[in-house]
């Protein structure tokens, strides 16, 4: 049984993981935002994937969240039900995961990312014990993308170099980051005191 639930509430959304089932739903959503998506995501560079492709990867995205190495979800919208965006949060050593997130393009600035990657932050710490600090990336160009660390407390650690691997990208990444104890202690300032259910 996996670390993390299947499902995962994060108002106004609900977190559902990947499922074979949600392709047409997922490659409609794709094909929407393509040109968004392409500007900063590598595996949209290119345009939209082919169907084969994407069962693909989400049938390794199945492997690896029953194994516990990277836990994929689809983004869907509690008021109408729709697949709106995607998110996860993946290892990258033994006590470090981080968080990426994606949302259609025409439910932009309705705090979905934010939403999303709060649950996976709260998810994270909750029950992934090994868990002591968990990042959010992204080019310093994705203005958008930054507000939502920002948003949430993260702290600005720097930028590093990286691959020119999508349209939008100037070769540098902004890396933010929270630990246990100050995501504890954000959420104290915020009033948020109590986990979320799923997590108690």
């Amino acid at each position: 049984m996996s670390l993390l639930s299947d499902r995962l509430p994060a108002p106004p959304l609900e977190l559902r993981r990947w499922s074979d089932a949600d392709l047409p739903d997922l490659m409609s959503a794709i094909e929407l935002s393509v040109e968004e998506l392409g500007l900063w995501l590598p595996w949209a560079a290119e345009g939209v994937p082919s169907v084969d492709e994407e069962r693909s990867v989400l049938a390794a995205g199945v492997v690896d969240f029953d194994q516990d190495v990277d836990w994929s979800y689809s983004l869907f919208e509690s008021s109408s039900g729709e697949l709106v965006g995607g998110c996860g949060l993946h290892r990258r050593s033994t006590d470090c995961l981080e968080i990426g997130y994606w949302v259609r393009s025409d439910r932009h600035r309705r705090g979905y990312a934010t939403a999303a990657a709060r649950c996976l932050t709260n998810a994270a710490f909750a029950c992934v014990t090994d868990a002591v600090r968990v990042e959010i990336r992204m080019d310093r160009a994705n203005v958008a993308s930054a507000r939502v660390p920002a948003k949430l407390g993260y702290q600005l650690d720097g930028d590093e170099a990286h691959e020119l691997l999508a349209r939008g990208h100037t070769g540098r990444r902004l890396i933010w980051s929270t630990t246990r104890d100050r995501w504890s202690a954000v959420r104290i300032e915020s009033n948020d005191r109590e986990p979320p259910k799923y997590l108690s």
